[in-house]
């Protein structure tokens, strides 16, 4: 009898075993690879606001950026179904969700460009202006946007003497990156990194 028992408990444990090591694989939803079974088309395209715009990932990019072990469902919780497809339009993505950029979210959000982007200002950056989406890099790589020698060509996209952001706002500073450049922080910035 008690061989019996210790027999079924054995395979009660082995069961539970399996089944905890497993189903994850079965609850996650799609893999990255299903994702891209249809966002690795290059031709997928959908209209938004009248406009055609592409839907293609391209893998190689992703697999080179900073978020490559991060399951797509992860940044697009809407696309987490149980069958294909998922809804046609998306929520945007959410950075500063709690499991991820929640610091930098909140740091983000109390900044001028943050303050902007809550009223919807126009040109207000959101998190992939100045960071990417697919492509993103970390900071410390020379190819990053972010990395500290190409901070001051990012920010001149937008601050540019007439830039849209230049033209649309009484900023006071003008040839901002001329003026940046020929300072002693830009001259020292330029020259030593």
């Amino acid at each position: 009898m008690i061989e019996k028992v210790k027999r079924q408990d054995y395979k009660f444990v082995v069961t539970l075993l399996i089944v905890v090591f497993f189903l994850p694989y079965y609850i996650s939803g799609q893999s990255n690879e299903d994702c891209l079974g249809c966002h690795e088309d290059a031709e997928l395209t959908a209209i938004r606001q009248g406009k055609t715009i592409s839907l293609f990932v391209n893998n190689s990019i992703l697999m080179n950026s900073v978020h490559k072990d991060v399951l797509c469902a992860s940044c697009h919780p809407d696309a987490f179904v149980d069958e294909y497809p998922h809804p046609e339009i998306l929520a945007p993505v959410n950075c500063g969700s709690i499991n991820c950029h929640a610091v930098a979210q909140n740091e983000f959000d109390k900044g001028i460009h943050g303050q902007a982007l809550q009223l919807k200002a126009l040109y207000a950056p959101n998190c992939k202006e100045c960071h990417g989406d697919h492509n993103i890099l970390a900071s410390i790589n020379p190819k990053s946007l972010t990395y500290k020698m190409n901070i001051p060509v990012l920010c001149g996209k937008c601050h540019r003497e007439g830039a849209p952001v230049a033209r649309t706002y009484n900023i006071g500073e003008h040839n901002i990156l001329e003026n940046y450049s020929e300072s002693i922080h830009g001259k020292d910035y330029l020259k030593r990194g």
